[in-house]
């Protein structure tokens, strides 16, 4: 029978669990995952290309670890032609989730990126009575899989947002950006396990999501408690008080790389704290580090949606900002997902290298 079938391990990490047929040889889900979402070698290795990729330290080095998909005979051919084994059974819920997410997502996403027209004609007060109706009518759109509307989802964000603000005010957690060392850093971040925990676990839809994921929503929600929100920080305050170096020289590379993407990028864009919050939600839900299952995937994106619709209509009703403003906000708001999931990358590479779990 198919369920007792026994596949030889990954022909690119050698790992001997959840191994099946990917893209044309044998390999475990993480390194399918990761070739599905890879699709050109952008990456760059910081050694001589040869780096050793096994399934204990696979992730350290991206740029090897594709090369030795490419070269087990992994063929980017599967990927156009959608030739990629999926789960099969799903359960009833799932299913039940995604046809009632296409469905929402359609008229979602059609709304949302569709450029509201002009008012042309200045006498059709039909029109702009319309207009403004719509903009009202966005904030309390209901989604049937998280359960609220996306006014409120933004607002869960917010409200979490302000937690860690003033457990920080009232110094119950230190800057990230001023460890001075790996263990003090990992005391920083303990700092910040039970708040995160709490969030995770109230985040709406959490409780549609199997352990795995849930464990890894969690890691999620601590990294951008603890370096997002140290960044946003930094970003606001005097800067000499930062200018501190730590005597680990890997980590003191690590933050001022920090400071020069996010910190730079803070700086410049100088969120609100809408706008953070909204951020926070994009990247705790599309960091994109671990293979995460179907049912994530669709709430990740009804978080998506839902938060990017509030964060529009708060723009239309609290600001004086044009469609055309509204849009290349939040573009320069969502382009920053690209340089938290560098950090998280970077994290867990630097973790490893120091013996450390991440």
């Amino acid at each position: 029978m198919e369920a007792e079938r026994q596949y030889e391990p990954c022909q690119v990490c050698q790992d001997s669990a959840s191994t099946r047929h990917h893209f044309g040889i044998t390999s475990c889900t993480a390194c399918a995952s990761f070739f599905r979402r890879t699709t050109m070698n952008q990456f760059t290795c910081n050694l001589d290309n040869n780096c050793s990729v096994s399934y204990k330290k696979k992730w350290v080095c991206r740029a090897c670890r594709y090369n030795n998909c490419i070269r087990a005979g992994m063929s980017k051919d599967y990927i156009r032609r959608g030739n990629v084994d999926e789960t099969k059974n799903r359960k009833t819920f799932r299913k039940r989730t995604i046809r009632n997410s296409i469905r929402r997502n359609k008229s979602s996403l059609n709304r949302i990126s569709e450029p509201v027209k002009m008012d042309q004609n200045s006498t059709s007060r039909s029109s702009t009575s319309s207009s403004i109706k719509h903009s009202s009518d966005t904030s309390t759109e209901f989604s049937k899989i998280l359960h609220l509307s996306n006014d409120e989802l933004l607002q869960f964000y917010l409200k979490e947002v302000e937690r860690t603000m003033v457990q920080k005010q009232r110094g119950l957690a230190k800057n990230a950006l001023l460890a001075e060392s790996m263990n003090e850093l990992m005391i920083i971040s303990a700092y910040q396990n039970g708040l995160s925990m709490e969030s995770c676990m109230h985040c709406p839809g959490v409780n549609s999501l199997e352990k795995e994921d849930v464990q890894t929503l969690l890691k999620y929600f601590q990294f951008a408690n603890v370096w997002m929100d140290s960044v946003r920080a930094y970003s606001m305050s005097n800067v000499d008080i930062y200018e501190t170096t730590p005597k680990d020289k890997r980590l003191s590379e690590y933050i001022q790389q920090v400071k020069l993407t996010l910190g730079s990028s803070f700086s410049q864009l100088k969120l609100n704290l809408y706008e953070f919050a909204a951020l926070k939600s994009y990247c705790i839900w599309n960091m994109g580090f671990f293979e995460t299952s179907i049912a994530m995937k669709i709430i990740a994106r009804e978080h998506y949606i839902g938060v990017t619709a509030a964060l529009r209509n708060y723009y239309r009703t609290q600001t004086k900002m044009s469609d055309m403003d509204i849009a290349i906000r939040i573009g320069d708001i969502t382009l920053q997902i690209i340089t938290v999931s560098n950090m998280f990358h970077d994290m867990a590479k630097l973790s490893y290298q120091c013996g450390l779990t991440f």
